[in-house]
């Protein structure tokens, strides 16, 4: 297996992390209007807090990746989130797959299941720092 080096994950993230941070952000701001263009009913308003919320977090997730992108000191705990993040929604909606509701969401699925396994596979071949004496625990 080609390993994924800090060079070559670093537009990896960028682009990732601008999808991921736009696709929250249109679901934060038009929440309505995002889920009924990928083929999703809204109505109850609570649920409608819920999507405008969860598009917040995304949100959030896609600026962090875009932020580690140019920082690989701080790099592994925010691909970590990310990898969670992505390879949550993926193995959901894979196990609702024929659910008609969430047919939208397929690409979604295939996007995030690769970019967590991209994800896992880097921080897997990249060693896991020392904690110098000023960082380690009591």
């Amino acid at each position: 297996m080609t390993p994924i080096t800090d060079k070559t994950i670093q537009p990896i993230l960028y682009v990732s992390g601008a999808v991921t941070a736009l696709a929250g952000a249109l679901q934060f701001a038009a929440p309505t209007l995002f889920l009924t263009t990928i083929g999703m009913q809204v109505g109850e308003p609570a649920g409608l807090l819920f999507a405008r919320h969860w598009g917040l977090l995304v949100a959030c997730i896609g600026a962090l990746l875009i932020y580690a992108a140019g920082r690989p000191q701080i790099r592994r705990p925010i691909v970590l989130a990310g990898a969670a993040e992505k390879a949550g929604i993926a193995v959901m909606l894979a196990m609702n797959w024929s659910e008609p509701a969430l047919q939208g969401m397929r690409a979604a699925a295939a996007f995030d299941g690769v970019l967590a396994v991209i994800y896992l596979v880097y921080l897997l071949q990249r060693p896991v720092p020392a904690a110098s004496p000023a960082t380690a625990g009591p």
